[in-house]
């Protein structure tokens, strides 16, 4: 059997427009209400879209599509377009929702999941992966073979510095958001973070955690949260900065006596903030704090959801648990013994969380009373909603997901 790391007959790029990237046209491939288009949803991290659902209770497998190569442990969320998933891992792959098999497969970057951002200049989509030696624009067409090589997958490369120690695996890579025509993202081991032109990769602005000149600047830097012209951004040792995302100046930025913090969620009550042992919810135009809610937790990563008023986190303690708070005050809603430090998600009044990756559940919104559970191959990813479906990679895979039929 050929191999999958070619695109499809009858892409009809020319070789002008692939040497670009894609051809030089307007892009055709304009979001609908039930897209996915970047890992937690949306620019804010809220891991909530009004408009998706998924499955509930009892579910089956609609189809899945094997990869050619194993993600094993490091698997990234896909993510959903105009019926076409997209995923990197070892493997770029772009996937028809409606038929479950592969558009293209092409050899991929170590990166993070990918952001979709729609063209103004080049037929498809660019996709913004962040990879461990900067940040990078893919074209959402994959580029096509010709002659044993491949043209036109790569669009830009963006700003970055090789790690000089690879300790971190890609499922903890932070993303880039989108908002507009520009991409927001942490360069990797450099604690900044940086707006870019989405077409092009050129950089707009650069700003890091450093509070003056003297100043050294902060360590890791997460993913950021983007809502209302704020960048909100968060890293070691408990720094929280906001800066204007037009501008990438300053607004304000703390310091948490948490020296863990997470990645931030950007709401219209202002920035959620989850730290080791805790989470609080600050002011969007001072930093100042509004609540702070102690969850005797041990958690170093995952970011927390926010829907309909509520906020939900893991706080990965000893026993473990997932928690609903209230948005405006910090008060409990509910708690329930399933909470490792991973990202929830949210849609038509279901959460869903991975256990450490190795499970998929879902829980009721309002009460916490549980769905269904679904044990991974290897390693499931923070999955994707769709209309009714939820896509994950698991390990060597790519799943979508449905309620059982009575």
């Amino acid at each position: 059997m050929p191999s999958r790391r070619r695109l499809l007959a009858g892409c009809g790029l020319s070789l002008a427009g692939l040497l670009a990237g894609g051809t030089l046209l307007a892009d055709r491939s304009a979001t609908t209400d039930t897209d996915w288009p970047m890992a937690r949803y949306d620019a804010a991290g809220t891991g909530y879209n009004p408009d998706a659902s998924g499955p509930r209770d009892e579910i089956h497998v609609a189809w899945d599509e094997s990869l050619e190569s194993v993600s094993g442990f490091e698997v990234t969320p896909p993510v959903l377009v105009d019926d076409i998933l997209y995923t990197v891992g070892d493997e770029f792959v772009a996937i028809d929702t409606e038929r479950g098999a592969a558009r293209f497969s092409v050899d991929a970057i170590d990166a993070s999941s990918p952001t979709y951002v729609p063209s103004s200049v080049y037929q498809t989509g660019t996709l913004a992966v962040t990879a461990k030696d900067g940040v990078i624009g893919l074209s959402a067409g994959g580029g096509v073979e010709l002659f044993g090589l491949r043209f036109g997958d790569v669009r830009w490369r963006g700003p970055g510095q090789v790690s000089e120690i690879d300790f971190r695996d890609r499922s903890e890579t932070p993303s880039p958001v989108r908002v507009g025509d520009t991409v927001y993202t942490a360069i990797p081991d450099t604690a900044e973070i940086v707006a870019l032109e989405a077409d092009s990769g050129h950089e707009r602005w650069r700003r890091g955690f450093d509070r003056d000149d003297d100043d050294e600047a902060g360590g890791i830097t997460h993913r950021p949260a983007v809502r209302d012209g704020i960048v909100f951004a968060t890293g070691r040792p408990g720094e929280v900065a906001a800066f204007d995302a037009e501008s990438g100046t300053k607004r304000w930025d703390r310091t948490l006596e948490d020296a863990t913090v997470r990645p931030p969620t950007a709401t219209e009550a202002g920035v959620v903030v989850p730290t080791r042992t805790g989470i609080r919810l600050l002011e969007a135009d001072s930093g100042a704090r509004r609540w702070r809610k102690s969850l005797e937790g041990n958690a170093t990563r995952g970011a927390a959801a926010v829907a309909e008023g509520r906020v939900f986190v893991a706080d990965d303690g000893v026993d473990g648990e997932l928690h609903a708070l209230d948005l405006e005050t910090g008060k409990p809603a509910w708690s329930v013994l399933y909470g490792h430090d991973d990202t929830p998600i949210v849609a038509d009044g279901v959460v869903y969380v991975t256990n450490s990756g190795y499970e998929l559940a879902a829980f009721d919104a309002e009460t916490g009373d549980p769905g269904f559970t679904y044990g991974a191959k290897w390693a499931i990813s923070m999955p994707a909603v769709g209309d009714g479906t939820l896509y994950v990679v698991d390990g060597d895979r790519v799943l979508a997901l449905e309620e059982q039929d009575d």
